[in-house]
């Protein structure tokens, strides 16, 4: 079910969807998560966020005619802000022409490993990779807009793009270059470089820029080893961002179990980051930044998750991170996830 653009490229468009020619497949997904603890939320009022249930879900339609894939994707929102509620998630058409494949509209960003929803991804929450991401693109859900190019040169497959810009801040456009390889069996290794209009505005509460430039990420996965999986994710900004990245490892141990790890962390620019906070206030920088939170030192998050496999379409996974936010905050979370796929 992962929907990343390179795993369409390399696949095909009919194989990676899983369509026949002239059909239509209905697919899609129920999340439930379950919060035990939040301490970050909790603060001040300890009580204030405990024993909450948020549940989100999302219907795919896909129809393949000939050479041409189009697939619609609707995300539902059924708790919190903006409950009861669909957003489009992905509107987009594959066109298989044999030595590439041509992609338009609105879809999942190539860059960096993670996807987006709930099925595709390994552990409750995202890791600081997407989040970060995410917190660069004009659209929800670390999703962007233009068109791509994808096709094999030798080992290699290569993909380019010419989107909007990441964060829509002016007219520029931005341009996105992907290359994967795998060179020997269970080992696969990803390139990606994406421009952006630079953070020039650094303290300019009009436009109130918080790009961090072109972005440069590698991740690499390996499961050469049998039930094993390991794989890094590393993230690199021009401005307000030094890196991020995430470093996971899982094992399944049979019947439905497995376990995983994960170490994460986002170092931020320190004279970015000053020259943002004197011009800003607190309160701005927090709306602006989204996702990543307020840059006032590095963030480092510990996440084991251990998951049981029910059913083909129902597994559960219970999850404990902890984060600290250098030098003065250290929180943990805890959480039950129930995921149902049809």
């Amino acid at each position: 079910m992962n929907k990343k653009l390179i795993a369409l490229a390399v696949a095909g468009v009919v194989s990676a969807y899983g369509t026949a020619a002239n059909a239509v497949e209905v697919s899609g997904f129920a999340n439930i998560k379950y919060t035990i603890t939040n301490d970050s939320a909790q603060k001040p009022n300890y009580n204030s966020k405990e024993d909450k249930f948020a549940v989100d879900g999302e219907i795919d339609v896909i129809s393949t005619v000939g050479a041409i894939t189009t697939r619609v994707d609707i995300d539902l929102n059924l708790t919190g802000p903006g409950s009861d509620s669909g957003t489009l998630e992905q509107a987009m058409f594959a066109w298989d022409l044999d030595a590439v494949t041509l992609i338009g509209g609105v879809f999942n960003n190539p860059i960096g490993y993670e996807a987006e929803d709930a099925p595709d991804i390994t552990f409750n929450a995202h890791g600081a990779v997407y989040t970060v991401l995410d917190s660069q693109t004009k659209r929800d859900g670390d999703n962007i807009t233009g068109v791509a190019v994808a096709g094999a040169l030798g080992p290699v497959t290569l993909t380019g793009a010419f989107l909007n810009d990441l964060q829509d801040v002016n007219e520029e456009n931005s341009i996105a270059l992907i290359a994967n390889y795998s060179p020997i069996a269970g080992l696969d290794l990803e390139l990606g470089f994406a421009t952006q209009a630079g953070n020039t505005g650094l303290g300019d509460t009009a436009g109130l820029n918080t790009s961090v430039g072109d972005i440069t990420n590698f991740n690499v996965v390996y499961t050469g080893v049998k039930n094993l999986t390991v794989g890094l994710d590393y993230l690199m900004g021009d401005v307000l961002l030094d890196s991020a990245y995430d470093f996971w490892a899982g094992y399944y141990f049979g019947g439905g179990f497995s376990a995983n790890v994960r170490l994460s962390e986002v170092e931020y620019s320190s004279s970015d980051v000053m020259a943002l906070n004197t011009a800003l206030t607190t309160t701005v920088v927090s709306d602006a930044l989204k996702g990543v939170g307020l840059p006032v030192g590095d963030s480092e998050t510990t996440t084991l998750n251990l998951t049981y496999k029910v059913s083909k379409n129902l597994k559960t996974a219970l999850e404990f991170s902890n984060t600290d936010v250098n030098p003065t905050t250290s929180d943990d979370l805890v959480t039950l996830k129930l995921l149902a796929t049809f």
